[in-house]
């Protein structure tokens, strides 16, 4: 068998966004952290001695800057990353771009949640040669190895000038074959996060109306917990310390992460942070594992708890109630976790007064954040199914899938009990929570260390201009660390860690 493709360039959009929440109307860039989707592709090519490289737009390049790579890289495939439906113009357009004939001596593929999401209708956007859907490894392996196109299961491709979608292949079971990635092929020191993404599972059992089980499935696997604190002793041996665990269920397994920590321990694997900022199921906690969890080095933890109201997790069928999230957010904050929490608005049978009771809860107790989302109905999703069904939609949510996002002020869809003017106005209202949890966490940091001086300094940071300056012109893990050391010298009082 010949081989199809032997150079692959994996390339990496931009990412951008505005933000209701912070009241800045500038577009922002994000800080940079791996992408570990891609990271898992370059690994699978990389043990199959597919000489393959990574050019990240999110790191400042241009398309000038892609033009030399290709030019110097010569790719015989381009593989662009579509991560998700909101902004896909911009991975679009670089599509467009690599199609212009000067630059065409090689064949594109695309992939991620958009491509699984859409299938052939992703491929009728672009002109790309292959869409790729649900888990890549094994099919863009194939797609280079010269397997036949009919046989790779996953891929779109066209045939006699029509797009054809081979079925989809079962998902991957024992993901301990699959190699974590060791981002050989990223510019690793142009990345401005500090933590290492770190994902130990696959798929999500649960039945909540708003998602669509992504392009992982329904079916949850995970990896072995030796697999997990084998791929931290790598890093920690290259003296990385920070790691962030972006599984949708990471916690579904409390016996896996008992012996995950039992393992840490073991290895004598000090001094870690670690951190679950894409959030766990609360009701997949409790007391005891979250305390074993601080021990192993958890110090960062976020609960995803939708509403406050029983009536509205019910609806959307969150499998699960206020009391025992309530519980978990209690736990955690006694336990010296840094908590955030997340909330959709705009629930199926949520009112006001609903969403009231949720920034009361995001109040109640000394969490780190508390962000509240305009929730946005995914075509596939029960949600998306049954807004369509009533008639509910506002607006072109065609249009607004790719331009809108959760932190928008530009609802989806309205209710009778939840009319369109009230969505709007309480968005704005819980824009202002998220920024109160987070002064309030600051505040209390700085606190610590500052006295009722450094309260005054957060206080002043947080005054609406003097935030929006500081919000457009610093990531936000260092958004009062320049003004907080520069207004702290003014008093004869030097800092270096913030």
């Amino acid at each position: 068998m010949n081989p199809r493709y032997q150079k692959v360039l994996f390339v990496i959009p931009p990412f951008e966004f505005g933000s209701r929440i912070e009241g800045v109307s500038k577009v922002t860039k994000t800080p940079t952290m791996f992408l570990p989707g891609i990271g898992y592709l370059s690994e699978m090519l990389t043990k199959n001695k597919i000489t393959n490289n990574v050019f990240d737009f999110r790191l400042g390049y241009t398309y000038s800057d892609l033009e030399e790579k290709i030019k110097n890289f010569k790719p015989d495939l381009v593989a662009v990353a579509i991560p998700s439906t909101y902004r896909r113009d911009l991975p679009f357009n670089i599509v467009k771009f690599l199609r212009q004939k000067e630059l065409k001596n090689y064949d594109i593929v695309i992939g991620g949640p958009h491509v699984s999401l859409y299938g052939i209708e992703s491929l009728n956007e672009c002109n790309a040669d292959y869409g790729i859907m649900f888990e890549g490894e094994s099919p863009l392996l194939e797609l280079c190895q010269g397997i036949h196109l009919s046989k790779i299961e996953n891929l779109i491709y066209q045939n006699q000038n029509k797009w054809v979608s081979n079925s989809i292949r079962p998902f991957i079971n024992d993901l301990d074959q699959v190699p974590f990635p060791h981002y050989e092929m990223f510019e690793k020191e142009k990345y401005t996060e500090e933590s290492i993404p770190i994902i130990t599972s696959r798929g999500c059992p649960y039945q909540c109306i708003f998602c669509t089980t992504g392009s992982m499935g329904k079916l949850y696997r995970s990896r072995s917990a030796e697999n997990v604190v084998e791929e931290l002793s790598f890093w920690y041996s290259k003296n990385r310390r920070v790691f962030d665990f972006l599984d949708d269920n990471f916690t579904l397994d409390k016996k896996r992460i008992y012996k995950i920590i039992d393992l840490i321990i073991e290895h004598n694997l000090t001094g870690l942070q670690l951190s679950t900022s894409n959030g766990v199921r609360a009701d997949r906690t409790d007391r005891a594992l979250l305390k074993r969890m601080r021990e192993g080095g958890f110090s960062y933890i976020c609960f995803g708890v939708e509403s406050a109201s029983n009536k509205v997790l019910k609806r959307i069928k969150k499998s699960g109630n206020i009391e025992t999230m309530e519980e978990a957010i209690k736990n955690a904050c006694e336990l010296g976790y840094d908590v955030g929490l997340f909330f959709m608005v705009g629930h199926p049978e949520e009112t006001p007064e609903d969403v009231e009771a949720s920034m009361k809860l995001a109040l109640k107790y000394p969490v780190a954040m508390a962000k509240f989302l305009n929730i946005i109905p995914y075509p596939g999703s029960e949600l998306f199914n049954w807004i369509e069904e009533k008639g509910y939609f506002v607006g072109d949510w065609h249009k607004k899938l790719s331009f809108a996002m959760h932190l928008d002020n530009d609802p989806f869809f309205t209710t009778p009990e939840f009319p369109l003017e009230e969505r709007k106005r309480i968005l704005l209202k819980t824009a202002k929570i998220w920024r109160e949890t987070k002064r309030r966490h600051v505040e209390r940091n700085t606190a610590k260390k500052y006295g009722f001086l450094g309260k005054i300094i957060v206080r002043i940071a947080y005054q609406d201009r003097i935030y929006s300056y500081l919000w457009r012109n610093y990531n936000e893990n260092d958004l009062f660390k320049k003004f907080v050391d520069k207004t702290l010298k003014l008093f004869g009082v030097h800092i270096t860690h913030f």
